[in-house]
């Protein structure tokens, strides 16, 4: 089988799998919809969960009544949006493209609240190699070359469609999933791989470029290739939503009360993302800032569309086969964002 259609079917194929065996299995305590002295049990992945670590941390959740069963950390967003779908999860953050996937393969999940935001100002991610490689920005370079870059995730969809518009057969790239971001960028300073997808804000990518002899590729970020404002999202099964609405509803609260203070408070957020998600010391001075995130946590029709589009693009969903207004829903987003 060759290398893309690895990639492709990876996700599919896992979704695939939880949607026949999953047992919807519900956290919370007796009828959490009626007045309780117990709070509301949430299951969480430390993994893309940036703003209910926040929130978490600001005691927000108890705020609102609900108490979060933290689940560890996972491969990638798009490992906890399968976790969801098999009900090990009442909530899980990713990109987008995850959840459009698992809906694609028939899990009933949608997408709740939004999250990352992304510009060409600041995009998300961008493409880095070591001062003195030949790759100069041309989609030709990438020919025969290793990259690090997670199949699903934001860090490959960019490039795969540059390449894709640039008429290069993806078969003939080797895309890579390294374990943690020192592996990363030991592998890039050691000469292993070629290219690795990285943020100017975040380790790998921000302690390669403090220290220097590497830099980004011009005109291939996120924002340029994909032009999609809204990266990411929280999701939710639809079986959860209809059985407690309300526990929904206080969650998104929390989240957007959490997003205006971490807005307002970008070093202080920063700082508790370092702890909460146990940044060694010498990484942490790396962790330079927070992103900000949309207060009113609305989720973008627009931008759904567009990923839509995009997985239409590069094969992963036949066209037409899903419609954008089936894969979130902004019911449970009460209107103010304010605490």
């Amino acid at each position: 089988m060759s290398s893309r259609q690895t990639l492709g079917i990876s996700l599919a194929a896992a979704i695939a799998v939880v949607g026949t065996v999953a047992v919807v299995h519900l956290s919370h305590k007796g009828n959490s919809e009626t007045a309780s002295a117990q709070p509301d049990v949430i299951r969480l992945s430390q993994t893309i969960a940036e703003g209910a670590l926040i929130a978490d941390d600001l005691g927000l959740f108890a705020k609102h009544g609900i108490r979060i069963e933290w689940k560890g950390k996972m491969a990638h967003g798009p490992a906890t949006i399968v976790a969801l779908a098999g009900g090990e999860l009442d909530a899980a953050g990713s990109v987008t493209t995850a959840m459009i996937l698992a809906r694609s393969h028939g899990s009933k999940i949608k997408i709740v609240a939004s999250s990352t935001l992304s510009s060409v100002e600041r995009p998300l991610f961008r493409y880095m190699v070591k001062d003195g490689s030949p790759i100069t920005g041309k989609p030709s370079d990438f020919v025969g070359k290793k990259v690090v870059a997670s199949p699903t995730t934001i860090t490959w969809y960019p490039l795969v469609v540059w390449l894709k518009r640039g008429g290069i057969d993806l078969e003939s790239v080797e895309f890579l999933q390294l374990p943690s971001p020192l592996a990363t960028e030991q592998a890039l300073r050691d000469g292993k791989v070629d290219v690795i997808g990285a943020s100017e804000a975040t380790p790998p990518g921000s302690k390669l470029l403090a220290e220097g002899g590497v830099h980004f590729l011009p005109g291939i970020t996120d924002a340029e290739v994909l032009g999609v404002p809204q990266i990411g999202g929280w999701a939710m099964r639809e079986d959860y939503l209809a059985a407690h609405p309300d526990i929904a509803r206080r969650f998104i609260q929390t989240l957007k009360e959490g997003y205006v203070w971490s807005n307002a408070h970008p070093d202080s957020a920063a700082a508790i993302l370092a702890r909460r998600n146990g940044v060694p010391k010498e990484f942490a001075k790396y962790q330079r800032i927070w992103r900000p995130v949309p207060e009113n946590a609305i989720v973008d029709s627009t931008s759904i569309r567009k990923w839509v589009a995009i997985l239409e693009e590069v094969g992963q969903i036949p066209s037409g086969s899903i419609k954008p207004e089936d894969v979130f829903t902004n019911a449970y987003n009460t209107p103010s964002a304010k605490p």
